[in-house]
């Protein structure tokens, strides 16, 4: 029997808008006559699957590419590093847990949520780097801290940071740094109703 491609699981409205977008602005850049682009938004919109989508953008160039996902779900640990992968499901860090200086999260075909309102952080800079997916990051810092998106690449995906600026002097800094790809970095305040 065939190992499960990730690939073949099937693609949401969401999905369908977000490469319909990527194949618009090829069009605005010159990369695709209006007629290609008909035929390949068309296609768009009747795609099942991820690998679907996948074949309409191939020939397209972006600042990440199109996510492979990983095989493997779930955190590791290595030497004050962690490592996030959410693979077809979510994975989330809230409460009180100890931030090491080095992150690398992949938001593969999943979603990861970093909530530091509680978490013991004896470091003034945290390193994010994120390997991009379909999949959302969330972080939620406490006051005080700020999160540097600068050298994010976008990719295909958003970025929306409502905490940046400079940390407060005994704050942290979260630098985010890699490629969100077809997904989407929010960094935000708490909303009232979340718990630590």
């Amino acid at each position: 029997m065939d190992p499960f491609d990730p690939r073949d699981l099937r693609a949401s409205d969401p999905d369908r808008e977000r490469i319909a977008d990527i194949l618009r602005d090829a069009a605005s850049e010159g990369r695709l006559e209006p007629d290609e682009l008909g035929e390949r938004l068309d296609q768009t919109y009747q795609a099942k699957t991820f690998r679907d989508l996948e074949a309409l953008v191939a020939d397209l160039p972006a600042d990440t590419p199109l996510p492979s996902p990983a095989a493997t779900a779930g955190p590791a640990q290595v030497q004050g590093e962690l490592t996030l992968t959410a693979m077809l499901s979510d994975v989330k860090r809230s409460g009180s847990w100890t931030v090491p200086p080095r992150i690398t999260v992949s938001p593969a075909m999943g979603n990861v949520k970093l909530d530091f309102r509680e978490a013991r952080c004896p470091h003034r800079v945290v390193e994010i780097e994120v390997k991009g997916g379909t999949g959302n990051l969330v972080l939620i810092p406490p006051p005080g801290w700020a999160v540097d998106v600068d050298d994010l690449r976008s990719g295909w995906g958003t970025i929306k940071n409502k905490r940046g600026g400079d940390p407060a002097p005994d704050g942290v800094l979260i630098r985010v740094t890699g490629g969100i790809g077809m997904g989407t970095l929010i960094a935000r305040n708490a909303y009232f109703y979340e718990k630590g």
